[in-house]
């Protein structure tokens, strides 16, 4: 086991690591120090072009998420990642096909890995250096079907509480920010894995002394096992994009309900102005100059010129109405699609 970062720093360290196990310059870039996962594969040749070994690195991610109480008694999500680095150098020349593996990054993790290796290796296998992978892909597996549960109880508890979260929105928009991370690392592991497949294909195929149409069953065995942790991992791929889905609609129903809402205020505002709009039409028509009080006498005179206010007034008001129908009628003509600008 070791730390990535700390022996990216230690240049005597990363000298004796890339000598022991002929580490690719392309693993000490930052490119690869920040990448979200890949799979390199090489086979390790003499001088007279055989094969003495193979070496491989290899990294995945996992977003862990889980949800607490802010010190204000919010709902608040935490997260951490897990990360794994393995780089592994098979020595096709020992009588015990030597396979060497060394594990960075999540210390936990990499020792729950470690430790699984030790427990399903199998003598037979050993001939195969892809016999380090069912195991390490299989804890990979698990972990990325915990995260997905825990992302499906976060939606789930959204879904049983909508009234209490109903105008969180920056809550809301937290769950699919981490989903969106979650959704990612399943993609890339399965794009691992299928690199992963694809090197063991080539590697039965180039396999010296056994021609390819007589394949090592107990080789085919280890292939059969990758292919069942595709299976499953696309499986999982699928139930993360159906919790994205849920989390898309919950938010679709958050935001017509604060629609609404607003659109219950507009017609309260609506109904005001209903309620005002005709005794202010009266008043205005009375505020004018056709109207006068006379105080002393308490009489109201009406000005003989009154039919002056109906004269411009429904002339007026009807080519308004007028000109408004057939202006729509020539944007239709002439310009299809005007609508789609103004609604």
């Amino acid at each position: 086991y070791a730390e990535g970062d700390k022996l990216r720093r230690c240049p005597r360290c990363r000298a004796a690591f890339s000598t022991k196990f002929l580490v690719p310059r392309s693993w000490w870039t930052t490119l690869a120090r920040r990448s979200n996962g890949y799979f390199g594969y090489q086979d390790v040749v003499d001088d007279s072009g055989q094969r003495t070994g193979t070496i491989t690195w290899t990294r995945f991610m996992v977003k862990r998420i889980s949800k607490v109480l802010d010190r204000h008694g919010h709902d608040e999500i935490q997260y951490h990642w897990v990360k794994l680095n393995a780089f592994t150098r098979w020595h096709a020349s020992s009588r015990s096909n030597r396979t060497e593996v060394v594990l960075f990054d999540h210390p936990q993790f990499a020792r729950l890995v470690g430790a699984s290796l030790l427990r399903d290796v199998n003598p037979r296998e050993l001939g195969d250096p892809f016999w380090v992978f069912p195991s390490m892909v299989d804890e990979m597996v698990q972990l990325h079907d915990v995260t997905i549960w825990e992302s499906r109880n976060l939606i789930r508890d959204f879904e049983k509480r909508r009234a209490f979260y109903r105008f969180q929105h920056s809550y809301l928009h937290e769950i699919p920010r981490h989903l969106t991370h979650v959704n990612e690392t399943v993609y890339v592991t399965e794009s691992v894995l299928d690199s992963i497949e694809k090197s063991h294909n080539h590697f039965l195929n180039t396999n010296a002394g056994r021609p390819a149409a007589l394949p090592n069953l107990v080789f085919l065995n280890i292939q059969r096992r990758l292919d069942a942790f595709h299976s499953m991992l696309t499986n999982l791929r699928h139930r993360a994009e159906s919790n994205s889905a849920r989390i898309t609609n919950e938010m679709a129903l958050t935001y017509n309900d604060a629609a609404r809402v607003d659109s219950s205020a507009m017609r309260a505002i609506s109904l005001v102005g209903l309620v005002f709009l005709p005794a202010a039409f009266v008043a205005a028509i009375f505020s004018t100059s056709f109207f006068n009080f006379d105080a002393p006498t308490g009489v109201w005179r009406l000005s003989g010129q009154f039919w002056i206010y109906w004269a411009v007034t429904v002339p007026l008001t009807a080519l308004t109405v007028v000109s408004w129908f057939w202006g729509t009628w020539c944007l239709d003509r002439v310009w299809p699609g005007w609508r789609r600008w103004v609604e």
